[in-house]
């Protein structure tokens, strides 16, 4: 998939999954933080003091998640450049991009059948651990980017679907722009719940845009395996814009 295009569908993911995923999965955690900062006093309510607050805290809590994001995207990026490696040794290229695309085909089927991709994953979060929410709560309050870097972390299957594409790509730069984009991408929604608190009330519940996301997605893992066929010379070459 060409550089742009990658870039662009990553966007449009982080963006439609942020009100209809993300929000439910990580609005609690950010509610919580939203909460244990405090806002501003009833006396006391100029746009000055409200933009120190949402850009101190906030912004950087979400600038903190999504430099995990682009951590762990170059991480896989990285692995998928390993295993492209290892692959040409036996005259197989891009073995990356199939693994990759199928695992992304998978996670679109799973999201299509139960509305929760890779639900599976999330039992792994460090999240769950007591005394992880707390210190979330109350010892990281003061620490935004900390705790949106362990935010970060807490694994789902939109997650791991976007990491597997990290992988497909074979580039430690691309994995990590595609992680970059995608978290900028979920930002709106969840500044929207940290500064409005409308957690349950306005988010996206129809499963059609869990339906549009799964496409795009699966779409996605297509163009990953055919990528693999051209460059292995298995097919002709489609589109240089595409591949």
């Amino acid at each position: 998939m060409h550089g742009i295009t990658l870039i662009g569908w990553a966007f449009g993911v982080g963006i439609l999954q942020g009100f209809l995923h993300c929000s439910g999965m990580c609005g609690p955690f950010v509610m919580a933080f939203s909460l244990s900062r405090g806002a501003a006093k009833e006396g006391d309510k100029s746009l000055g003091r409200f933009f120190s607050w949402f850009m101190s805290g906030h912004v950087v809590h979400n600038l903190g998640r999504v430099f995990t994001f682009t951590v762990i995207g170059s991480i896989f990026g990285l692995l998928g450049t390993f295993v492209n490696a290892a692959s040409r040794l036996n005259g197989l290229q891009a073995l990356a991009g199939f693994i990759g695309g199928g695992l992304m085909i998978l996670w679109a089927v799973d999201e299509f059948l139960t509305g929760h991709g890779g639900g599976f994953l999330e039992k792994w979060s460090l999240l769950r651990f007591n005394s992880v929410q707390s210190l979330m709560r109350k010892d990281l309050s003061r620490q935004p980017f900390m705790a949106g870097a362990i935010l970060g972390l807490h694994p789902c299957g939109l997650l791991f679907a976007m990491l597997v594409s990290a992988a497909a790509t074979g580039s430690v730069w691309m994995g990590g722009t595609v992680m970059l984009v995608f978290g900028i991408g979920t930002m709106p929604a969840l500044l929207v719940i940290a500064l409005l608190g409308w957690y349950g009330r306005k988010r996206f519940t129809s499963r059609k845009f869990s339906y549009v996301a799964a496409v795009l997605i699966a779409a996605s893992g297509v163009l990953f395996i055919l990528r693999g066929m051209s460059v292995n010379g298995w097919i002709p070459e489609v589109s240089p814009w595409l591949f």
